[in-house]
């Protein structure tokens, strides 16, 4: 009987959708936000052709543009959104 060795699946990376981010020479200086807060972002992506509206969170306020983060593909990624496409979102506590 032939000896059979074991070698780990092989799975191609995923491409990822590119999102498209406001300027950050056009936002101006970025300060923080700590907490980050829960907001949806409209963000529009490369290959896509309208916008997606996400749950995201706000971590930068600057004056023109909001610096979010998602996680919509499965991996975190952080876009500049205009501030016109950012909206509050709220939460709801876990019941125990």
């Amino acid at each position: 009987m032939p000896d059979h060795k074991w070698a780990p699946p092989e799975h191609p990376d995923v491409t990822l959708h590119q999102p498209l981010g406001f300027s950050v020479e056009l936002a101006g200086p970025l300060a923080t936000i700590d907490p980050p807060q829960p907001v949806y972002a409209d963000i529009a992506f490369k290959t896509l052709p309208n916008l997606l509206h996400l749950p995201c969170f706000a971590i930068a306020p600057p004056d023109v543009a909001v610096l979010v983060q998602t996680s919509w593909q499965g991996r975190r990624q952080e876009v500049l959104v205009d501030r016109d496409h950012v909206f509050h979102r709220t939460i709801r506590p876990r019941n125990h």
